[in-house]
C-alpha cells in the first residue's frame, strides 16, 4: 500500500524522528504500513499511518531540528505524535489562520532553522 505522504512531509519525519529512527527506518516504516488516513480541520492536517513497529508507547516529536513549511508567504509547522502503532503528521498554521485545503498539494518550501 503506498503511503499518503508527500515528498516533503517525508524529509519532515526524517528529521523530526531522527532521534529514534535512521531515515531508512522511516522508509521502512511508510512503505510497511497497513492503513493510512488523512483529515483535513478547516485549520490544518492529521496524516497518519499504523505499522506495529511503531508500538504502543506515546512519544512526541515537535524538533530539535527547527523546520516549518512556506507556501505564498504563510508558514506551518509539524508535530509527530507516535502511540498505539500509529503515526500521525500534524501540520499546522503558525500565525493561526487556517491552511488552505491545497497547502498538502502545493509546491510548499521547508525552512531549516529558526523560524519567523
Amino acid at each position: 500500500m503506498p503511503h499518503p505522504f508527500k515528498v516533503y512531509e517525508v524529509e519532515v519525519l526524517k528529521l523530526l524522528l531522527a532521534p529514534e529512527f535512521s531515515p531508512d527506518a522511516v522508509l521502512r516504516l511508510l512503505d510497511g504500513a497497513s492503513a493510512s488516513h488523512i483529515e483535513y480541520t478547516n485549520y490544518g492536517f492529521y496524516v497518519s499511518i499504523k505499522h506495529s513497529a511503531i508500538g504502543k508507547v506515546r512519544r512526541v516529536f515537535s524538533g530539535g531540528t527547527t523546520v516549518s513549511g512556506r507556501l505564498n508567504g504563510k508558514s506551518a509547522g509539524f508535530v509527530v505524535f507516535l502511540e498505539d502503532e500509529e503515526l500521525t503528521l500534524e501540520i499546522f498554521p503558525y500565525d493561526r489562520e487556517a491552511l488552505p485545503s491545497t497547502f498538502r498539494d502545493s509546491d510548499v518550501q521547508l525552512v531549516h532553522g529558526k523560524i519567523t
